[in-house]
């Protein structure tokens, strides 16, 4: 079959579970859903990456844009300060406010006295206005002010203020509130004796004399050209529109002159440039516009600039149209490749699939013929390998069967050994009764019922009173030797009785107690265990009025129980190690034993395990003998 009929059943057969059916939908996902995750993804990374690059270039630009301004407007307050140190304008001012106040509010029509009077004065602060005029490229004008309102400044070819008094009661209200302090104003419209009209924004401050007394006004102007000046490179970068407000929403600056000495106050944009700089996006007339923005520290001023949507996604359509179609033209060719790909892999697949078919029905001699090297010969090469195991594995099932059965015969014949020793110990027990030592009988019974509970067998968890018995027929038979010299406590609570312990959990305690604590100068061996509940957790302390230990053989002893392979310790703790260590295998870290002694005041071990009841199934052992 060809490539073309293989497509076109593919298409047109739909059998369930068809493979190369699946193998088709698993490439279409693979291709497309990567190819088209990683173009939305690049695309959006760029866009967002020209994004951020703007904003980080604008606004380095504004931050140095305004660093001019600020710079310039700092340089109007240092000019405005100037006549606080000039002796020839403070003398003219002081002159002007000494005639005036003797004779009085000058009158609409000037006398002659009072023009020679300001035309002196005029002459006396000329070259120190002159000087002011021209420190400061962009400066308009300096106008001077007594206190009763009289002006003083030099014309300049651009032309001077022609309305001073209409402005002069705002100025010199302004200037006496800042106390001598700069008060910048905002960009206002104003006419000139050159018959135009000029936007300027001004500095104001109160003239204070050595004595600290106010002697006029200073009103410094600039025009907005200067701004303009300032502005013109970042507006060439951005190809967007520029504002400076100051902080009451007046717009001092507006590269489209639109909005110049108007309020702002209610714009939705104005709203969103919240903190000293950042940037969001906003909807002028329907268009998309990047906002960035700036706010001055000295000044106040807040600078906005908008670049245009289109104009900051130009670059980024162009490249979006071109990784779009790159992804079609990648995404049609992998598709192409992963058709012929399934085709040439379904057909040894199929040989193999109706190879295994034999097998189930029992046909073990199948062998898958390789006649290329490729990925599906490999399968067919596995597979012939896998016949082969399978052949293996039932001789080796039928041989380890073989050999369990030879193992539990031996474990059956190991059993005689341990009940030879308990049929032992009753001929022993029986004779000594024979012979009327009914106490050496006693012992030898008492020592099968230890030997029996120590190696029987069975489950490792037991109740706590089987464990009881057994700590109880150890003290007897100690008792047998040593004369009544040990007497054992248990705790008086039936409930203790049914708590599940492990097995031998008790009688190697207090053999290591009777062993190092017993103290052969006194009569008898106090030997206590009491039970209580800490928490949620069951907790045993077996106490002794022995020998007890010093804090250096103490010390050792919790040495050695909590390392994991310990040192030798003269025997001391052996038995103690052996319980620690199962408690911890059993339960953890956390519980096992905790050894506290005393020298000649005797030794207590806690033995702390979780309240939590363990059943553990049996695996068999001997019989009771």
């Amino acid at each position: 079959m060809n490539l073309r009929g293989y497509i076109t059943r593919l298409w047109k057969e739909r059998p369930a579970g068809r493979l190369d059916r699946k193998l088709f939908v698993v490439f279409l996902f693979l291709i497309i859903l990567p190819i088209g995750l990683i173009t939305y993804f690049a695309a959006e990374r760029y866009t967002a990456t020209i994004e951020n690059n703007t904003v980080a270039y604008v606004s380095q630009l504004s931050s140095k844009m305004m660093g001019k301004l600020d710079d310039y407007v700092t340089d109007m307050m240092k000019i405005s300060i100037i006549p606080s140190y000039l002796n020839e304008i403070q003398s003219g001012l002081e002159m002007s406010n000494r005639h005036y106040q003797a004779e009085g509010q000058p009158k609409e029509s000037a006398s002659q006295n009072e023009s020679e009077l300001k035309l002196q004065i005029t002459r006396k602060v000329e070259r120190s206005i002159y000087f002011m005029n021209n420190i400061k490229e962009g400066t308009s004008n300096v106008y001077l002010f007594d206190l009763f309102g009289n002006p003083y400044y030099v014309v300049k070819s651009g032309g001077n203020r022609s309305n001073l008094q209409q402005y002069y009661d705002n100025w010199r209200k302004l200037a006496t509130e800042a106390g001598g302090r700069p008060v910048l104003v905002s960009t206002q419209e104003i006419a000139v004796s050159a018959g135009s009209k000029q936007y300027m924004f001004t500095v104001v401050r109160d003239i204070i004399d050595k004595s600290y007394h106010s002697i006029g006004t200073i009103v410094v102007d600039a025009n907005i050209g200067v701004i303009e000046n300032i502005v013109t490179d970042l507006e060439e970068t951005t190809h967007g529109t520029t504002f400076i407000l100051d902080d009451n929403g007046t717009v001092i600056y507006d590269s489209e002159k639109k909005y110049l000495s108007r309020s702002m106050t209610d714009n939705a944009a104005l709203a969103q440039a919240t903190g000293n700089e950042g940037s969001f996006r906003h909807k002028v007339d329907g268009e998309e516009q990047l906002v960035v923005y700036r706010k001055s520290e000295q000044t106040g001023w807040l600078i906005l600039i908008t670049v245009p949507e289109r104009q900051l996604m130009q670059d980024a359509l162009k490249t979006r149209k071109i990784t779009i179609a790159a992804a079609v033209g990648v995404t049609s060719f992998a598709l192409i490749i992963s058709l012929i790909l399934i085709y040439a892999l379904t057909r040894p697949l199929r040989s193999i699939v109706h190879l295994m078919k034999q097998v189930q029905t029992g046909k073990l001699d199948v062998v898958f013929p390789v006649r290329r090297r490729d990925e599906a010969s490999l399968i067919g090469v596995s597979f012939n390998r896998m016949m082969a195991r399978i052949k293996q594995l039932i001789d080796d099932i039928y041989t380890a069967e073989k050999r369990k059965k030879e193992a539990e015969l031996e474990r059956l014949q190991h059993q005689i050994n341990p009940h030879f020793i308990y049929n032992t110990l009753e001929t022993i027990r029986m004779t000594a009764v024979l012979h009327n030592d009914q106490e050496v009988g006693d012992m030898v019974q008492l020592l099968g019922q230890q030997l029996r509970y120590s190696i029987h067998a069975g489950s490792e968890v037991v109740e706590v009173k089987r464990e009881w018995e057994h700590v109880k027929a150890y003290i007897e038979l100690l008792n047998y030797r040593y004369g009544e010299r040990f007497v054992l406590t248990l705790p008086d609570d039936p409930g203790a009785d049914s708590i599940r312990v492990m097995k031998l959990l008790f009688q190697p305690i207090i053999e290591n107690a009777v062993n190092h604590g017993f103290d052969e100068n006194k009569s008898v061996l106090h030997l206590t265990i009491t039970y209580a509940m800490d928490g949620m957790n069951h907790v045993f302390t077996v106490t002794d009025d022995g020998l007890g230990m010093s804090a250096e053989a103490l010390a050792r002893l919790r040495s050695m129980l909590d390392q994991a392979q310990p040192q030798g310790t003269d025997g001391r703790g052996v038995g103690l190690r052996n319980v620690h260590e199962r408690l911890q295998l059993r339960y953890g870290r956390p519980y096992g034993l905790a050894v506290d002694s005393e020298e000649g005041r005797g030794t207590a071990v806690r033995i702390t395990f979780p309240a939590e009841h363990i059943e553990e199934p049996r695996t068999g052992g001997l019989a009771n003998a």
